[in-house]
C-alpha cells in the first residue's frame, strides 16, 4: 500500500470540507422553503344574521319559547328580548300593544341585531264573516286604519308618509308590501301543517292568503265600524300593530311578513262581544299561528 503524502492529505482534506459545506447548504434551502408556521389566530366566521319573531301579547309568543334554544334574553323597556337558536339564529321579542310600542320595539331589533328578516305573529280581529274564528290569515298588503284627518264629512284615511332608506326621503304610501319571498315561504309552511291546527268548536281552521289587513290604536268591538273597515278597504282582518311594524321595516330595508290568527270577529256575533270570544279563543288561535312560525322557520329557503 503506497503511504499518503502531504500533497494526497491535503486534498482528501479539501474534498471533505467541499462535501460537507454543500450537505450544509442543501439542508438549510430546505428549511428555507418550508413554510412558515402562522403566528396569526383563524377568526370565526361572523355570526349569520337573527331572523326577527315579534308578538303582542306574551301567550302569542309562549309556543316558540318552548321550541327555540335561549342562549340569553334581556328586557328592554319593559318588553322581553330572547336570543336563542332554532336550525338558525332567532330573536323573539314582545313588542307591547298598541302602533307606537310596536315601531319603537321594532327599530330598537333592527338597530340591536340587524336581522335577515321580520316576522309578526299572534292574533287578530276578522272584518269579513268568511274568516271564521281560528282562521290563519296571511296578508300581503297592510294599511293603517286611523290615519288621516277630521274634516265637514268626518273622518277620511289618508296615505302614511313612509321614510325609504334608499332615497333618504318619504313616499306617501295608502298600502304597504310586505316581502314577496318572506310570504310565499310563510304561506308554503301553513300549507304544510294546516292538517296540524287545533280545532276550533271542532271546525278545523283555514288558511287565507293575500288580501289586506289593517292597524289601529283601537281594539274594535263595533258591528258597525266592523262593516265600515271593510267596506272602505275591503280588509280582512284588524288589529294594533302589524302596520306599524311593516312601515318600520320598510323604512330599514328589513324584510317583512306578518301570520295573524282570528281569535274573534271584530264587534261580536250574536250576543257575543269581541271581548269574550278573545278571551275563550285567544290560546288556540295564538298556538295556531306560532305553529306556522315555528315551521318556517325551521325549513329556510
Amino acid at each position: 500500500m503506497r503511504k499518503l503524502t502531504q500533497s494526497d492529505q491535503t486534498w482528501k482534506r479539501l474534498i471533505l470540507t467541499v462535501f460537507v459545506t454543500g450537505l450544509t447548504l442543501a439542508a438549510t434551502a430546505c428549511q428555507q422553503q418550508e413554510p412558515a408556521e402562522s403566528t396569526e389566530a383563524v377568526q370565526p366566521a361572523p355570526p349569520k344574521p337573527p331572523l326577527v319573531v315579534m308578538y303582542a301579547f306574551s301567550e302569542e309568543g309562549s309556543k316558540l319559547r318552548e321550541a327555540i334554544r335561549v342562549d340569553h334574553d334581556t328586557v328592554w323597556a319593559g318588553r322581553r328580548v330572547e336570543y336563542g337558536w332554532l336550525v338558525r339564529p332567532v330573536v323573539l321579542a314582545a313588542s307591547g300593544v298598541g302602533m307606537t310600542n310596536a315601531a319603537a320595539t321594532t327599530q330598537y331589533l333592527i338597530d340591536t341585531y340587524h336581522p335577515s328578516g321580520i316576522v309578526f305573529t299572534g292574533i287578530c280581529g276578522s272584518l269579513d264573516t268568511a274568516l271564521k274564528i281560528g282562521d290563519i290569515a296571511i296578508p300581503d298588503l297592510w294599511i293603517t286604519h286611523d290615519f288621516g284627518y277630521w274634516g265637514k264629512d268626518g273622518f277620511v284615511t289618508d296615505s302614511m308618509p313612509v321614510g325609504e332608506l334608499e332615497s333618504n326621503s318619504f313616499a306617501n304610501m295608502m298600502e304597504m308590501t310586505v316581502d314577496s319571498a318572506m310570504y310565499r315561504q310563510l304561506c308554503d309552511a301553513a300549507d304544510r301543517i294546516d292538517f296540524r291546527f287545533k280545532m276550533v268548536d271542532q271546525r278545523l281552521p283555514v288558511v287565507h292568503t293575500g288580501g289586506i289587513g289593517v292597524s289601529g290604536d283601537a281594539f274594535i268591538d263595533s258591528k258597525s265600524k266592523r262593516k265600515q273597515l271593510h267596506k272602505d278597504f275591503n280588509a280582512q282582518i284588524v288589529d294594533m300593530e302589524s302596520a306599524a311594524v311593516v312601515q318600520t321595516a320598510h323604512a330599514n330595508g328589513v324584510p317583512v311578513v306578518v301570520i295573524r290568527s282570528c281569535s274573534d270577529l271584530a264587534g261580536g256575533s250574536g250576543s257575543e262581544t269581541a271581548s269574550k270570544q278573545l278571551e275563550e279563543f285567544f290560546k288556540v288561535a295564538a298556538d295556531n299561528s306560532a305553529m306556522v312560525v315555528k315551521d318556517f322557520i325551521e325549513n329556510p329557503e
